[in-house]
């Protein structure tokens, strides 16, 4: 019997045992698993998160009837009472990559990173208290804009790829839009007014690139809430601050670095704020010495030299307060440029520019923009900002060893208040007033300054004047929009933008200038659009003031007269074409610099004409790109003279091609891009020959002969750019490394001929070539 109990009782209960043990399972009273982003720590709401107590990690189970799978809150937190220790969890969440993590160690709190997926996220486009109208409107997102070769990471360089806009040089970020000249286009940043939007006209913009969120660029026919300017609009737009926890960035890069901090004011997430800001470093790698080396001609025998190598800073803050629908944004944006040179072997042939020259530039504006919306029919938008704009400039000594010299100070108070009303869906007014009041000291030695109209500029032998003053200027726009939309198909846009003009001395224009739109949608995917419109600008400074100019000159005026097409081929490509005409009267000419006010007059004329063709990519999956072409011609007529000519801006062909992507395979961490630009060479004027300025005098300076202004073009230009960068995530934090390569080709590109500092070399000058293959590079790290 007993061995009967042994024999058959005992291996059956030790088999029971030895199944428990082998299925044991340890039971936690909670287990809580908390779900974040990866790179940035944020916590990831609503995602799914399921306990796994297999080694099959795809199979659900359930643990005495409790389903243990249970959705993040907004903390990203999921807890789970009275259930088994699992040993995987699996997340699944909407735009982020499935994620399955063991857990061996039988932990009961768990913290777990999943990685955002690349969505198939549309091209942005901010029409919310934006322009509506699409007439002439380029949007490039600051994803596309970073992401393009060529422009070291800064939104605002890549806009030079764009139809419709010509550099003013290699190195410059100034543009020509469709034939007008670079003074002739309006800035915004988040509708207020800066300074500059280039340090020395080109490095980089003046606004940390990780703060802009889109920017429209109209090419020409814009509405009526921008004001008054013959060329285009360039309006970035700035992001709201972060106000979900507290980010830090920082950046290192060939020539400057900077840092962004921003984040929630408190726990109520309705007030947030950044501060960013960059400083140049070259003067700190090198010496003035050093620097003058560097840039030196190797020719020059007695070569120019730099006595404070240029430097800049930028700075932006801004706090904003969330309204219950709408917002109050504070800012504060300033920035500033430095560099001074000694003349020496450069100004032989002009020799009052002997001697130390040096700049400084800067600029603050600060003030609010308030967005409001009342209700379905009702919302306004306002700006008031005060702007403050210093400027010092010296060069040389005139003939009793006084240097002379340029010191203005600018004030404006700028308000702009818009209202608008919805009475149906399909109608809506805009009403606004833009109001300024400038006040700015003068104190200057200097002759007028010169511009395109001048080939023959030199400063010795110019007129020199004083003038110690402070002058005064004031401008009242108000302006009216209606906008209607009669079907599916057809919307009409009507606008009139009345303005005054004052500045001390007697300038005082009244100007009334109507503008209009249609937009036909002739099939869901194509539309057609027209514009026209009379747009004004108020002479330069230099041409209306007293001493150096003639008040009495009226403003110079433009026509826009535009057609086009946009067609969407699919979700991910589109095209833009546009043929445009720009006719341009009352432009300045000048006529005896040695007789003010009669130095200037209304006598010039002009015309644009051209075609703008834009192929666009949407960015997705970390892929970007456009094909833009632009064929345009541009002339000046000075009707005293009977002369037309090229304008300084005119490029007949321009073609510009971007692409970026991810490389494939093992490398698909990596993303490169590649920006290719040919265009017609920029029109100068030739030196023919020189002379003596005294003909009885063989000691006295060689001046030079010039042929016909602008007659001459220079060669072909062709560049391509290549850009290389990674983007590593950490748990809680994101690091990025670029090499934005100039000019991989090589190729030689002319940009000007140096004729010698006496102009020896009439017969065989020397090219000036370009930027020759340079490596940019940056690092940036965000925690």
């Amino acid at each position: 019997m007993d061995n009967l109990i042994i024999k058959h009782f005992i291996p059956k209960h030790f088999l029971a045992l030895l199944f428990l043990c082998f299925s044991y399972q340890v039971h936690a009273d909670e287990v809580n698993v908390t779900i974040k982003e990866k790179g940035t720590g944020l916590p990831v709401e609503e995602a799914t998160v399921i306990l796994l107590n297999h080694h099959n990690y795809n199979e659900i189970t359930f643990d005495n009837d409790n389903i243990v799978y249970k959705e993040t809150d907004a903390h990203g937190n999921a807890r789970f009472i009275n259930t088994v220790i699992p040993k995987a969890i699996k997340i699944l969440a909407t735009g982020y990559q499935t994620a399955i993590q063991s857990n061996n160690s039988q932990q009961s709190d768990l913290i777990i990173y999943i990685s955002p997926l690349e969505m198939e996220g549309e091209g942005l486009e901010v029409t919310v208290n934006r322009i509506k109208e699409t007439a002439s409107k380029v949007i490039l997102s600051a994803e596309e804009l970073t992401q393009s070769a060529g422009s070291q990471g800064d939104p605002l360089k890549a806009i030079s790829s764009l139809p419709g806009i010509v550099s003013a040089g290699e190195d410059s970020a100034e543009i020509y839009m469709r034939g007008s000249g670079t003074d002739d286009n309006i800035e915004w940043i988040n509708r207020a007014p800066v300074g500059y939007l280039y340090h020395f006209g080109g490095f980089q913009s003046v606004i940390h690139p990780k703060l802009i969120k889109d920017i429209n660029l109209f090419l020409g026919g814009f509405p009526v809430e921008y004001g008054n300017a013959l060329g285009g609009v360039v309006d970035a737009q700035l992001r709201p601050p972060k106000n979900d926890l507290m980010h830090y960035y920082a950046d290192i890069s060939t020539i400057a670095s900077s840092f962004l901090i921003e984040g929630p004011v408190d726990d109520t997430l309705t007030d947030s704020f950044f501060v960013s800001g960059r400083r140049s470093y070259l003067d700190a790698l090198f010496s003035p010495q050093k620097f003058s080396d560097l840039i030196k001609d190797e020719e020059e025998q007695d070569p120019d030299k730099v006595t404070l190598v240029p430097r800049f800073y930028d700075f932006q803050a801004l706090y904003r307060h969330q309204l219950d629908k709408g917002y109050l944004d504070t800012y504060l944006f300033t920035a500033g440029d430095a560099m001074a040179m000694e003349l020496r072997g450069s100004a032989k042939s002009d020799p009052q520019l002997a001697g130390a020259i040096n700049e400084k530039l800067e600029f603050q504006t600060t003030g609010m923009t308030w967005q409001q919306n009342w209700n379905n029919q009702w919302d306004h938008i306002m700006t008031l900002a005060y702007y403050h704009d210093k400027s010092q400039m010296r060069a040389g000594r005139d003939d009793n060893n006084e240097p002379f010299y340029v010191r203005v100070e600018e004030n404006t108070i700028f308000w702009q208040p818009e209202l608008h009303y919805r009475p149906a869906k399909d109608t809506e007014y805009t009403f606004g007033l833009s109001m300024d009041y400038s006040s700015a000291p003068v104190d200057l030695y200097m002759p007028r300054p010169d511009n395109e109209n001048d080939p023959d500029f030199d400063f010795t032998s110019r007129k020199k004047y004083r003038l110690k003053k402070e002058l005064y200027g004031a401008e009242l726009d108000a302006y009216l929009k209606y906008r209607k939309q009669w079907n599916s198909k057809l919307t009409t846009i009507a606008g009139l933008n009345y303005s005054n003009l004052k500045i001390s001395g007697g300038y005082d224009e009244h100007e009334v200038s109507p503008r209009a739109s249609l937009e036909y949608q002739a099939t869901p995917s194509t539309l057609f659009t027209a514009s026209w419109g009379r747009y004004i600008q108020t002479p330069d400074a230099s041409e209306i003031i007293e001493v150096f100019g003639n008040p009495g000159l009226k403003v110079t005026e433009s026509e826009h007269r535009i057609i086009g097409m946009q067609h969407k081929f699919n979700s991910l490509y589109s095209l833009k074409a546009e043929a445009y005409h720009k006719p341009m009267k009352n432009l300045v000419v000048p006529i005896d610099e040695n007789d003010p006010p009669n130095n200037y007059a209304n006598a010039g004329t002009g015309e644009a004409y051209g075609f703008d063709l834009f192929i666009k990519r949407e960015p997705r999956n970390r892929k970007i790109g456009w094909l833009s072409l632009s064929w345009a011609k541009s002339e000046r007529t000075n009707e005293l003279t009977n002369i037309t000519r090229k304008f300084t801006g005119d490029q007949p062909l321009t073609l510009t091609a971007v692409w970026g992507q991810p490389f494939t395979g093992s490398w698909n961490a990596w993303d490169w891009s590649v920006k290719a630009q040919a265009h017609s060479g920029t029109p100068y004027t030739r030196v023919i020959g020189r002379h003596h300025e005294d003909p009885n005098d063989t000691n006295s300076r060689w001046i030079p002969d010039y042929g016909k202004h602008n007659a001459e073009r220079m060669p072909t230009y062709f560049k391509v750019d290549l850009r290389i960068s990674k983007e590593i995530l950490y748990d809680e934090s994101k690091l990025k490394f670029y090499f934005d390569i100039q000019n991989i080709t090589l190729h030689k590109n002319i940009v000007e001929y140096d004729y010698g500092n006496e102009y020896k070399k009439v017969d065989a000058p020397t090219e000036i070539t370009g930027m020759a293959l340079f490596p940019f590079f940056g690092v940036e790290v965000e925690f």
